[in-house]
């Protein structure tokens, strides 16, 4: 036979045996998964391992580096053999978390080197402890979730603020549009800001934590004050009567011209002078009163205002009972005496008390 045709007869024996022994692909028996190579060993710590597959594969960055190899409950929480190819080395920080590539795939374990690796790696029998593992949704919870979503009301309540944007635009879309651009313009002038806004409840903050501090002090203040608070309250009317009684000397003493800057002489001193000269008028029969005389003129033009005066001339002061020139006296004048000096005075002296209590501000 030409080989061709040994070629045909060998493939017809194979079927016919084939088919006696009514063998099929899927009775076919299929490599048990493994790792080829060496490999190194890590025990991770879930506080829940459920749901996770003997066998399970491990994967760094979604490639297959290794597989679980055991598990085992210790204190309450599941402790996981990896068994993982030696080629591939893992920094110390590596987080495991279980996770599936689909809602209804099987669980695997992921691996997550730390965000900043250190040079330092796991060795053969480290572990990675409860703190840097996780565990991710399950199925079982995604539709407890999703079960919550639906009947718990959200979609209803997302419906009703939806209608109601709907009812308040009124199909007036550029309402919308403007409120939008408002509420950006907004947020982008407080990111803008967000430093000054900061700076400000820093200060706010150190301002608070100082009255904090302070607190004692300004209530001991606060108590101490009470009394003189107490004190002002009850004398109000009598303060307000001081104060008006002060703007009124003050009027007074600010028509004086010395005051007013408009004569180079001081009040005092013409009051000093003045003083002296009605003193030796009252104690000296024969004193000099031109002086005297001379600040009466000014005394009297001082005091002339719009809140009353008195129109005094010394001129028509009658001296005893002569009749003055310009003011005839009553029929049965005589000649002055000493008596008529006195009275004089002491009328003139009685004149410039009742002048001196209206600059005073004192009872008219």
């Amino acid at each position: 036979m030409n080989r061709p045709a040994r070629l045909l007869a060998c493939a017809a024996a194979i079927a016919l045996t084939t088919t006696g022994c009514a063998t099929g692909l899927d009775r076919l028996p299929l490599p048990a998964p493994g790792l080829g190579g060496d490999t190194y060993t890590l025990t991770a710590t879930f506080a829940n391992a459920l749901n996770l597959p003997a066998k399970a594969k491990v994967k760094l960055n979604g490639a297959d580096i290794g597989q679980v190899e055991s598990m085992a409950a210790e204190d309450y929480t599941a402790v996981v053999r990896l068994r993982i190819t030696a080629a591939v080395r893992l920094p110390v920080g590596t987080a495991a978390q279980l996770r599936s590539a689909t809602p209804m795939g099987d669980v695997f374990v992921a691996l997550r080197p730390p965000a900043t690796p250190s040079s330092a790696q796991l060795a053969d029998g480290d572990r990675i402890g409860i703190e840097s593992t996780s565990s991710a949704r399950t199925i079982e919870e995604l539709l407890t979730r999703a079960s919550l979503l639906v009947n718990g009301g959200t979609i209803e309540h997302l419906t009703s603020v939806v209608t109601a944007l709907g009812e308040y635009v009124g199909g007036r879309g550029d309402r919308l549009a403007t409120l939008l651009g408002e509420t950006r313009a907004l947020l982008d002038t407080l990111t803008a800001r967000s430093a000054q806004i900061d700076a400000t409840l820093h200060d706010l903050a150190d301002l608070s934590t100082t009255l904090a501090d302070g607190r004692p002090a300004l209530t001991g203040t606060v108590a101490a004050a009470e009394p003189a608070v107490a004190v002002l309250a009850e004398n109000t009317d009598a303060l307000l009567t001081l104060v008006e009684r002060i703007d009124v000397v003050t009027a007074q003493l600010a028509r004086f011209p010395s005051i007013q800057q408009t004569d180079d002489t001081d009040m005092a001193a013409d009051i000093n002078r003045l003083g002296r000269g009605l003193n030796a008028a009252a104690t000296n029969p024969e004193a000099d009163l031109d002086e005297l005389n001379t600040m009466l003129g000014v005394v009297i033009k001082m005091i002339s205002g719009p809140n009353g005066h008195i129109d005094a001339d010394v001129t028509r002061i009658a001296v005893g009972a002569t009749p003055d020139p310009g003011f005839p006296g009553t029929p049965g004048a005589r000649l002055p005496d000493p008596t008529d000096w006195t009275a004089f005075v002491g009328s003139l002296q009685h004149m410039l008390e009742r002048l001196g209590g209206r600059i005073e501000g004192g009872p008219r």
